[in-house]
């Protein structure tokens, strides 16, 4: 279906005087949605047989009025409404409920403002000799110069205020013809079928249908929500450009990013956010956190976004910060088939040389070859890396030759090289299509490349200084495809997909430590493919006030990162211990049943009644493996190791003898893991039309386990048993209008690996891991309240505030060691921690004629996050309380949109901030703090026609430079440069 066309309120008045006539009333008669034929409906005693779209118009004085619904002379109920004058209209809409009529009154004046509700004419245009749609014709709202142009499925659509209107259709092959009297209401979409002869001299064959029309803006998603509710659709991804769910959630008021994947919610990080993939819980990729990394899952299969921030039963135990639901795209309205490409490139990375190094064949499609495989010949003599060499010259042993022959089974490629990097470019095809059985698919196939690399990376701290130089070629493959079949019963879909991302890493650092008079130059080369392969199975049911929802969500992740190189040179001496090469793969099986049953019923007059009951399993498995192979250097060995690594390190030095490879691997590198939930939950809401009341509690149990297969550490686990109530109320004020308040108990539980034994390393720097088994489950006592002011379906301004108390926070913290166990990070529960917020989100129509229109809106926050910290962390820091870790105290989004309507082009300017957070505790010593930094886009879009659209993007406009202090003193600064883009879309 074509877009609306937009008609704008400001330019309504004059069309609504010539349209609507004083003291009518309008009724619309309907059961289960669709318009009912033969109904008698009396006013005053005046008698009128609906139409057969439904309709029936009286003229009334002012006064009291009498309604009389019948079908066939059987009674189907009475009711009054009241009009203070002649001048007043009403609309009357009645749906026919277990054959009792259950009428909604509207009473307005024409002309006035606030009385320029909106609904829809909506059709399609086919031709009579060919049986198929006509396109290319003109529709126009006779008396205006609102027209559109029908697509290649004949189909048109006007958005209106409420009124009659009449059509004129042109089209130079089957002449002009002209329909009147067709009705619009508020919240109602008038469809208008047709058939046109090429003889010209046909009649037209009109059928009118009449439905509901329910905006699809994410704007009326969080208005008719029962929770505290933000909602990014898939146009505002297009519009704004954001090509993840990852650059999409920053937009969002409260929201912000770490490391541009994981989300902070309302000052809250992954541990206090859960995240479901057409809801139900999803495997992560990252070995050292429970989230899913949200740059893993492209705009181009995603349908829209949720955030709610506001706990219900039917969501996960550990909705604290939020909730993070994403949906994937469903079954399309009708044939479709897109093409698009883009190209790219940055102010600072494209065609510069940037760091990068010999890698594999097939390297561009984001799969390696092979090459970094570890050689077979060590993985059997290792047992995969677990088992130590022993190197002699007696039987049992690894003789000199056999040693020679495992270090040279390896392919010695260590120096970084100077590379051009490329421009940007990606290429995504859809297809689907919905039959007239009610059976539809919807495929999409996306592949892109990019380089990035931050530059001019500088450091300084405690007496370090040094320079440094990332850079990472990012491959996306993405593959979905969704089919499915829907009735007025029922809806049930299958969805797969397979989203892959590699990155391909090369990082140079300097460094001179003038406490130790040393130069440090290190080096690593790093391969790391993120896979998510998922098939989910869903059904919706509807039996009249009965609806039954189910699930069935099989997911499966893998962080591959085979041949991760890393070594140093210490004052120009390469040291053998430095030198590793690691190989991992982690893989998390994931499996969620659950269903929904929710009743919804009316109880008397204007009250409804809906209960909600479920229950869901949940179930994951992880997997990881690791093995680590380092270089010794004998004795005997006079290699000069000062010389480049690969004249050191090579077939000679092995066959020699001057150099042996041997594991490094620790016994508790490798794990495995499972995580169990299961759950059942329940709710009662009352609608009084006023107030909305909800109240519910989740029984939610759940266990973790964690072993080691390599080690005789005992396994660690971890149970526990929770019921989480509760209640909110929203409060309807007006029309326009509504506050909601809402308290609730949740809870947090520690990662997998964070109650482990045993030391880990972190995949990305190495840093050690020490899990701490006494960690506790967190508990949270949460309070929101959010009043929001709807000017139209578009337009709306809420402010919210909210307040958490935390019991037994989990904070990464410092370990209690020395040497390199002091550099490392641990985890202990702290005293308490609470969390206070204010949000401010708005949005408004700047202008709105018949050639402009433009908005501005945006959201501002402000976060308090103290955590008390525990006796120990109070030791380790020197301090009582400080700030929880990632959280901004401010939060800060503006959009400015500019469209004009009768070329098809919008231009966007965005503007996202995110305030000072703590990056990490440090020892003895002010944090890490991660400094604010602004980030200004424009976006770009041209709608040449129905089928081709242009789009073109600057990305971090103005270069803003990362950096991070201690004590307001920079200890680390780099920049990415700014990211310009252009694509095409074709609809074929």
């Amino acid at each position: 279906m074509m877009k609306p066309t937009r008609v704008l309120l400001t330019a309504a008045s004059s069309l609504l005087a010539s349209n609507l006539m004083a003291g009518e009333a309008v009724f619309y008669v309907t059961e289960d949605g669709n318009a009912m034929r033969d109904i008698a409906v009396s006013v005053n005693g005046q008698k009128q047989l609906v139409n057969s779209a439904g309709f029936a118009t009286f003229d009334i004085p002012a006064g009291a009025h009498q309604v009389e619904l019948s079908q066939f002379g059987e009674w189907l109920g009475e009711f009054n409404f009241d009009t203070a004058s002649s001048e007043e209209n009403a609309e009357v809409q009645v749906d026919i409920v277990g054959g009792e009529a259950m009428p909604e009154v509207k009473v307005y004046l024409p002309g006035q403002v606030d009385a320029m509700a909106v609904g829809q004419i909506a059709g399609a245009l086919m031709s009579d000799e060919t049986g198929g749609p006509v396109s290319g014709a003109r529709i126009a709202i006779e008396g205006t110069d609102q027209a559109v142009m029908t697509d290649d499925n004949g189909e048109f659509a006007f958005e209106l205020p409420r009124g009659e209107y009449a059509l004129t259709i042109a089209h130079p092959n089957y002449g002009k013809r002209d329909v009147s009297g067709l009705r619009v209401m508020s919240g109602v979409t008038t469809g208008v079928n047709m058939t046109m002869s090429l003889s010209g001299n046909g009649v037209i064959e009109e059928v009118v249908a009449v439905g509901s029309y329910i905006p699809s803006t994410a704007t009326a998603q969080e208005r008719d929500s029962s929770a505290v509710l933000d909602s990014i659709g898939s146009e505002q991804m297009a519009r704004f450009g954001d090509s993840s769910a990852a650059s999409a959630l920053k937009r969002v008021a409260g929201v912000s990013l770490v490391g541009g994947q994981f989300a902070v919610v309302r000052g809250l990080q992954g541990r206090y956010i859960s995240s479901t993939l057409n809801g139900g819980l999803m495997p992560s990729t990252d070995p050292m956190r429970r989230d899913v990394p949200l740059d893993l899952f492209p705009s181009s299969v995603l349908g829209g976004i949720n955030i709610q921030k506001s706990f219900t039963p039917d969501m996960p135990g550990d909705t604290t910060g939020g909730v993070i639901m994403m949906t994937t795209k469903d079954l399309p309205d009708g044939p479709t088939s897109k093409l698009s490409a883009t190209i790219g490139m940055n102010s600072r990375t494209t065609f510069s040389d940037v760091n990068g190094y010999e890698g594999g064949s097939t390297d561009y499609l984001g799969l390696d070859d092979g090459t970094r495989e570890l050689p077979s010949i060590v993985d059997s003599a290792t047992n995969s890396g677990q088992d130590s060499l022993n190197y002699c010259n007696f039987s049992g042993c690894v003789t000199p030759a056999e040693g020679a022959s495992l270090g040279q089974s390896f392919d010695h490629i260590y120096n970084v090289d100077q590379i051009q990097a490329k421009p940007e470019k990606a290429i995504s095809y859809s297809f689907g299509d919905v039959k007239d059985s009610g059976f539809g698919f919807y495929g999409a196939m996306q592949y892109k490349d990019k380089w990035e690399a931050r530059h001019d990376g500088r450091t300084d701290d405690l007496g370090v200084t040094g320079t440094y130089e990332r850079s990472k070629r990012k491959v996306d493959t993405t593959g979905y495809f969704v089919a499915g079949y829907e009735d007025e019963a029922m809806l049930v879909t299958s969805k797969t997909m397979l989203l892959r991302k590699s990155d391909n890493t090369t990082r140079t650092s300097s460094e001179y430590d003038s406490n130790n008079d040393q130069q440090t130059d290190q080096a690593t080369l790093q391969w790391v493919e993120r896979q998510f392969l998922a098939q989910h199975f869903a059904g919706e049911h509807y039996f009249g006030e009965h609806e039954l929802d189910w699930r069935m969500n099989y997911g499966q992740t893998k962080r591959d990162e085979p041949d991760r190189r890393t070594y140093s040179y210490i004052n120009g001496v390469l040291i053998p211990s430095t030198i590793e090469r690691r190989f991992s793969e982690l893989t998390e099986d994931s499996l969620e049943i659950g269903g929904d049953y929710t009743f919804d019923t009316m109880i008397s007059g204007e009250t409804g009644l809906t209960l909600k009951a479920g229950a869901m399993i949940s179930t994951k498995e992880r997997t990881v493996e690791v093995a680590r192979i380092g270089i010794d250097k004998p004795s005997s060995s006079t290699l000069d190791m000062t010389q480049s690594i690969e004249s050191i390190v090579n077939d000679d030095s092995f066959s020699a003898g001057n150099l042996l490879i041997q594991t490094r691997t620790a016994a508790t590198d490798s794990y495995e893991a499972t995580d169990d939930i299961f759950a059942f939950y329940g709710s009662a809401g009352i609608d009084l039309t006023s107030v909305q009341l909800l109240a519910g509690a989740r029984m939610e149990s759940s266990e973790q386990v964690l072993s080691y297969p390599n080690s005789t550490t005992l396994d660690n686990n971890l149970k526990s048993d929770e019921i989480l109530p509760m209640a909110s109320a929203n409060f309807i004020v007006s029309e326009d209008m509504q506050v909601r308040i809402g308290v609730s108990q949740t809870l947090s539980r520690p990662g997998i690996t964070e109650r482990s034994q045993s030391v880990q390393y972190d995949p990305e720097t190495d840093e050690q891991i020490f899990g701490n088994p006494n960690l506790q489950v967190s508990k949270i006592s949460n309070l929101d309240l959010r009043a929001e002011y709807y000017f139209s379906e578009e337009e709306n301004l809420s402010f919210a505030v909210f307040s958490k108390d935390i019991t037994d926070p989990i904070e990464r913290s410092i370990p209690d060691g020395s040497g390199s166990a002091a550099d490392g990070s641990t985890f202990r529960n702290e005293d308490s921690a609470s969390v206070q917020g204010l949000e401010i989100d708005f949005r408004k129509m700047i202008v709105d004629s018949d050639y402009w229109s433009s908005f501005i809106s945006g959201n501002i926050s402000w976060v308090d996050a103290e955590v008390n910290l525990s006796e120990d962390t109070a030791r380790f820091e020197g301090k009582d309380s400080r700030r929880l870790q990632g959280q901004s105290e401010y939060l800060a989004n503006l959009q400015f949109g500019f469209d004009h309507l009768s070329t098809g082009q919008n231009l966007t300017l965005l503007v996202n901030y995110a305030g000072d957070r703590i990056f990490k505790a440090s020892r003895s010593l002010s944090p890490e703090m991660e400094e604010g930094r602004v980030v200004v886009d424009l976006v770009y879009q041209y709608e040449a026609n129905d089928n081709l659209t242009v789009k073109a993007k600057a990305g971090n406009i103005t270069d803003a430079v990362t950096r991070y202090t201690r004590d307001d003193t920079e200890i680390e600064r780099y920049f990415e440069g700014t990211d310009i883009s252009a694509s095409v879309e074709y609809l074929f």
